[in-house]
């Protein structure tokens, strides 16, 4: 299968840009690495890449919280699209009916504070970026799909998949 050429290339024979970094979050003894991808070249800088990598890893703790009842939902209603906070709410209590029946999996999944590993993402377009965080909640792995769009001149996250 071959792929366009356009979206691999700049149209001048270049890779398209992509910016990878590190972003110090509370709770990490690391800085977390992050790496964002680009399918059109120009109009977004590494200054947009590195703060959409921060919020997307604080929406992402948040979220994860939220799912494991740590946290009111209301927290996230600046941040997230009314359809996405209704989601993580649903989420949250199905979750929680399951964590009745198994106080094993309340007991490792619930209690320890969800700590990043790494951040990867895409724009899609100048106003879409889609973000995975890889997360660890003990000594579980968790990812979490993020994507935001820009809204007017701030980005709200339009989906959010804990998992």
């Amino acid at each position: 299968m071959t792929y366009p050429y356009q979206f691999f290339h700049s149209g001048q024979g270049r890779p398209l840009p992509s910016d990878d970094g590190f972003i110090n979050v509370e709770l990490s003894h690391k800085p977390v690495p992050y790496h964002i991808a680009r399918c059109f070249s120009g109009e977004v800088d590494s200054e947009q890449s590195q703060s959409l990598a921060m919020s997307s890893c604080r929406i992402s703790c948040m979220a994860t919280d939220v799912v494991r009842g740590r946290l009111p939902s209301s927290m996230l209603h600046r941040t997230l699209s009314g359809a996405c906070v209704r989601k993580l709410e649903t989420m949250a209590m199905l979750l929680e009916k399951h964590m009745e029946s198994y106080p094993d999996v309340r007991e490792r999944f619930a209690t320890l504070p969800a700590m990043p590993q790494t951040i990867n993402g895409v724009f899609v377009s100048p106003n879409h970026v889609e973000m995975a965080v890889h997360l660890t909640i003990g000594a579980e792995n968790h990812w979490t799909n993020l994507v935001l769009r820009r809204v007017g001149n701030r980005w709200v996250c339009v989906l959010a998949d804990v998992g």
